[in-house]
């Protein structure tokens, strides 16, 4: 998978799943607990600013795959499911952060509480999505891309052939009668 794609696609797509679940998490299953909601509020904040650069880099890669798939550059390799892992570990690193900025303490047994455990294992399915999605998205880019290399083709083709037709017809041949060749004949056009 190229760099750009993976920065600019699947890491923003990464994000929003992380950020959607731990969103989920800290309302259905701790509400009360300040510290689970803390950076989910500083998220819900700029959501709206932070989806829209996203969208936009979507559009910027998936534009990219489209343009190049049409020049015939080959598959592009795709994110591997591996990667559905990074909002887990995102998640713990958020929890951390919480509670070392809610209790000023590292508080190293984070990562066993009930919550943050259910926590983490929504992040899996909502990472898996994620990871289905971008590939999802990629592929329909690579074949809209090799669709228009082929109607581009064979509009070239179409062209090229009439063009060639066109080249070798022959000029159309005066009448015996118009030509000097008839003795008496009516003038010749000015």
């Amino acid at each position: 998978m190229r760099a750009r794609t993976f920065w600019f696609l699947t890491l923003p797509a990464l994000f929003v799943a992380e950020t959607t679940a731990h969103t989920l998490m800290a309302r259905a299953l701790d509400p009360a607990n300040e510290r689970h909601g803390l950076t989910s509020r500083v998220l819900e904040a700029y959501a709206p600013q932070l989806l829209a650069v996203s969208l936009l880099l979507a559009a910027a890669i998936l534009g990219r795959r489209v343009l190049a798939s049409f020049r015939a550059e080959g598959p592009q390799p795709l994110p591997g499911w591996r990667l559905a892992t990074i909002p887990a570990v995102g998640f713990l690193l958020q929890e951390h952060l919480e509670r070392l900025l809610q209790d000023d303490q590292v508080g190293w047994l984070t990562t066993l509480e009930p919550a943050v455990l259910i926590g983490l294992g929504l992040q899996v399915p909502f990472g898996l999505f994620a990871i289905w999605l971008v590939r999802t998205l990629l592929r329909a880019a690579e074949q809209l891309g090799w669709t228009l290399a082929r109607r581009g083709s064979s509009v070239a083709r179409r062209a090229a052939w009439v063009g060639a037709g066109a080249r070798n017809v022959p000029p159309p041949r005066l009448s015996v009668l118009a030509s000097r060749h008839a003795g008496r004949a009516p003038p010749l056009p000015a």
